[in-house]
């Protein structure tokens, strides 16, 4: 499923300079993004992009790709309680290290109105203070990860059906010679099920049309890709949020285990 990175980085070079290989994805998907037209890109592929730990990690993992960092976003989707990814945007969580015996100590503070929010387009959100909550996460985002472009991709995958099973063929096409998809897909756990069903018959399909793989590497260690750490963020950042909040201290976060599990791909960019 995957490709190492120095596979990807070498691939890539060859595969853009294609002209043959980008007809083929061009009459494949229709119209390619524009943010994948002038050079080939390193990707993260997120509903929003946001300076967690992950992103953090895709800075650096695209730096030594030599391309530039992209995170193509689904904006125009639903913020869903149910979904948590998209959960973890609205109710951020702040990685404070180990505890004595080795749990992880975090906190965590409310963005928005987790209820009053639920099934409206994370683009027309607004934050507790007032903020644009899209604006709110990219603010973050310009101050601690400045050299992250972010793409806003929902017309684009709403033109492809807007569904999982509908566009993610499609999507991974784009990594024939558009880009390198930084991800990990889980096969094991919740996750499997979205991993099996819709992301290796995605794989399958563009392997047999193009007789070459996506250049998909993975975004952080598999034998450490499900631990929460990767969605949380850095206790640094916390300060952000509680300058902003118009709440008293005593309702802020307090430092407490937790062992929730990370997402899935399909939870991230359009689950």
């Amino acid at each position: 499923m995957y490709v190492t990175m120095e596979q990807a980085r070498v691939e890539i070079r060859n595969r853009w300079n294609d002209l043959s290989l980008h007809r083929r994805v061009r009459e494949y998907v229709g119209d390619v993004p524009a943010f994948f037209r002038s050079e080939p890109r390193a990707v993260l592929a997120r509903h929003l992009a946001t300076p967690n730990h992950e992103c953090f990690r895709f800075a650096e993992a695209a730096g030594k790709t030599g391309l530039k960092p992209l995170c193509s976003e689904y904006t125009g989707d639903k913020f869903c309680t149910q979904n948590p990814d998209k959960l973890l945007l609205g109710k951020m969580t702040f990685f404070h290290g180990k505890g004595r015996n080795n749990g992880d100590k975090s906190t965590s503070h409310k963005v928005i109105d987790i209820n009053m929010s639920n099934r409206k387009p994370l683009s027309t959100i607004t934050t507790q203070w007032g903020e644009d909550f899209v604006g709110f996460h990219h603010r973050l985002l310009a101050t601690r990860l400045p050299g992250i472009e972010t793409g806003d991709s929902t017309d684009w995958l709403r033109s492809m059906g807007g569904k999982p099973d509908q566009f993610w063929h499609r999507h991974l096409a784009l990594y024939v010679c558009h880009g390198i998809l930084f991800e990990n897909f889980h096969t094991d756990g919740h996750e499997a099920t979205f991993t099996r069903d819709i992301i290796q018959p995605a794989m399958n399909r563009i392997e047999n049309h193009f007789g070459i793989k996506p250049l998909v590497v993975p975004l952080v260690p598999v034998d450490r890709e499900r631990e929460p750490y990767w969605s949380w963020y850095p206790a640094h950042l916390e300060q952000e949020i509680t300058s902003s909040q118009p709440r008293p201290a005593a309702h802020r976060g307090r430092v407490r285990p937790s062992n929730r599990p990370t997402q899935s791909a399909g939870e991230r960019h359009g689950g």
